[in-house]
């Protein structure tokens, strides 16, 4: 008898390895799979502009760098700093000069990164959206301006499908290379409303297959349903009972690695596991010869780990 849903997953097992440029953009859902990836080394730019939860915002931000872009209107000081409302709260500086400057820093990077980028991860996290009512422009973050100054809308279906589809026609001309991995975040926005949740997250599954369906190099990773259907149970969930514990983001990351990774790379993660493992050990014993020996231990996993990153040949 089976007591799960469990789900089998589309398998491209050469999709990621050590030779990988890799940049992810979204949720939090998004940093959390960045930094599993930046935990066993591999070559990744994690979430360039902070956390973006909507795909209007998630895009904007791709395609205002790909064409060195900036909303002129849309800077707003507060308490003696200066903010975006295309970008999360940590893109800040004292002065409005100082943070065009660093936003342009940003996009010219991020440029560079999704021209030359292998993979391209995304985590749509809402399809709620705020605008400005004075600006009329959607963004990412109010920054904590009053809420009258701003109107919340669920995104309509069709616009999406074709702002998308335009960008993604856009981006893949200039990288032919690129793969695109979209996920939809298994974190609940419940603030909204459970109700309005589950609305919000019908229309990034349906942008989602909408895009998978159109574009060859687009992949759709279940990560929601690998949390909400599979794992489906609130001991997987932090405190808040919205965001996923640990573990639960251990279980999709090596559902993750089972896609997209090689056999190879897999044992590269593997050492790599190996060698954090020996980092938290803790002696029980504190003789000088036995941390010794301890030490040189890591370095021997250390030049392995090493060794085999290098020699990646995929």
């Amino acid at each position: 008898m089976n007591f799960r849903t469990e789900l089998k997953l589309s398998v491209v097992s050469d999709l990621i390895n050590y030779k990988s440029k890799i940049l992810t953009i979204g949720s939090c859902f998004a940093d959390e799979m960045g930094a599993r990836l930046k935990e066993y080394e591999f070559n990744v730019v994690n979430n360039p502009f902070g956390i973006l939860f909507n795909p209007v915002s998630i895009f904007d931000a791709l395609d205002n760098s790909l064409n060195e872009k900036i909303n002129q209107d849309l800077f707003v000081e507060r308490n003696g700093h200066w903010f975006h409302f295309d970008y999360h709260s940590s893109i800040t500086s004292k002065s409005k000069d100082e943070l065009k400057s660093k936003i342009v820093e940003l996009q010219h990077q991020t440029k560079l990164n999704l021209l030359n980028t292998d993979v391209l991860i995304v985590t749509l996290g809402t399809a709620w959206v705020y605008k400005h009512i004075k600006f009329n422009q959607y963004v990412a973050n109010c920054h904590k301006v009053a809420q009258s100054e701003f109107q919340k809308e669920l995104m309509h279906l069709e616009s999406l499908k074709n702002w998308c589809q335009t960008f993604f026609a856009q981006l893949f001309e200039k990288n032919e290379k690129l793969n695109v991995i979209l996920t939809v975040s298994p974190v609940r926005h419940i603030k909204d409303g459970l109700h309005e949740n589950n609305l919000s997250k019908s229309v990034l599954h349906l942008l989602s297959n909408h895009l998978k369906n159109n574009f060859e190099n687009i992949l759709y990773f279940p990560a929601y349903e690998l949390i909400v259907d599979d794992l489906r149970d609130y001991r997987f969930y932090k405190e808040d009972m919205i965001h996923p514990t640990p573990q639960a983001i251990e279980y999709v990351f090596n559902k993750f690695s089972d896609s997209y990774f090689s056999q190879r790379t897999k044992e590269i993660v593997s050492l790599k596991s190996e060698l954090v493992n020996l980092k938290n050990h803790r002696l029980l014993v504190a003789d000088a010869t036995v941390k010794q020996q301890h030490i040189e231990k890591i370095d021997r996993k250390r030049a392995a780990f090493n060794s085999s990153k290098e020699n990646t040949v995929e």
